[in-house]
């Protein structure tokens, strides 16, 4: 987050520039600026995916690191960034976002903390996540929260000047994206239909070389955020205990780790394209008196299922309580 004393002239030099640079031609999937505020491993995630992926993809050009802004209190993670991603701009001053960088789809990905501390100094309303509240922009500005426990409104509030909010060419929306996006296979969950005039088709068309796009309604995106984070952490896990098995049974690590994660991609796929219940294809894949029914007795005995249930309530309790808190990540 910006420093709380930055001074007014900051703001005025920024809205300058915005000026002078709203003049340039409409933006598209070629051309648009993307802005991130905040720069940790979720942003760093979409980055990737981002400036990579797309090459795996001969129909699909990769964004230019030039096209790519990214703003954070300090240069821990912006620095690596800059090395990896050589061209990228950085800053520490989250109004540079939309003043001097003049982005078009900006993702917040500050951690809950900073949003609560910003309602925590500001009184009746929450102070501003760019310290003084972002210029009136002159075409559209697509802003998309992945910060946990809060909605959409509240992020505007902390962004947009409250004498005068219907002046803004700002659309909110809040969204949760895994972070296998870095790898051109993750999923982005959005509070509108993906198809339709709600969605803004300049964010369709850079996201969707890189990610599947699903509506989701905002009251369950604090569910969805626990259940891709944490769920995400618990596969890999499963899909490690696989290769430790496969491992004691004489497998190198290296076969072993791919064996358990090709199971585990062709069963995912198997769900998605029949549409059966897990269970049901659980006990197809099961023979009487085989090996299957056998080892899942071991499971159940060990209470596997009920604990990876339990694990995913403690992490969402676990997420609620930082957000809450306000303390940090």
């Amino acid at each position: 987050m910006s420093a709380p004393n930055e001074s007014v002239k900051t703001s005025v030099s920024a809205n300058t520039s915005r000026t002078r640079r709203s003049r340039r031609t409409r933006a598209d999937k070629t051309t648009c600026r993307i802005g991130f505020v905040g720069a940790g491993r979720l942003a760093s995630a979409i980055i990737t995916g981002l400036i990579v992926h797309p090459r795996d993809n001969p129909n699909e050009r990769p964004v230019e690191p030039k096209r790519i802004y990214v703003t954070a209190p300090t240069t821990v993670n912006t620095d690596q960034l800059k090395i990896t991603f050589p061209g990228i701009r950085v800053s520490k001053r989250n109004i540079d976002i939309f003043g001097r960088f003049d982005c078009d789809i900006v993702f917040i990905c500050v951690p809950p903390s900073v949003i609560k501390n910003l309602y925590k100094i500001g009184g009746t309303r929450p102070a501003a996540l760019t310290t003084n509240y972002i210029p009136n922009m002159r075409h559209p500005v697509y802003v998309f929260s992945l910060v946990f426990g809060y909605k959409c409104d509240q992020i505007k509030e902390c962004l947009l000047n409250p004498e005068n909010p219907d002046r803004y060419a700002v659309k909110f929306f809040r969204c949760v994206l895994s972070h296998s996006i870095a790898y051109g296979v993750g999923n982005c969950w959005v509070n509108a239909e993906p198809d339709s005039k709600n969605f803004p088709e300049l964010v369709r068309d850079i996201l969707s070389r890189i990610c599947r796009i699903e509506y989701l309604p905002e009251t369950h995106m604090d569910s969805v955020c626990t259940i891709t984070g944490a769920g995400l952490a618990f596969c890999y896990y499963f899909i490690n205990a696989i290769a430790d098995g496969a491992v004691k049974l004489g497998f190198p690590r290296a076969s072993a780790i791919k064996l358990a994660s090709k199971i585990a991609s062709s069963t995912s796929q198997t769900i998605l394209h029949t549409g059966d219940n897990a269970s049901k294809l659980k006990e197809d894949a099961s023979s009487p008196s085989g090996g299957a029914i056998f080892g899942q007795m071991v499971l159940d005995k060990g209470e596997v299922a009920s604990g990876i249930c339990a694990g995913i309530e403690e992490a969402y309790k676990r997420s609620y309580t930082m957000a809450n808190s306000g303390e940090a990540h």
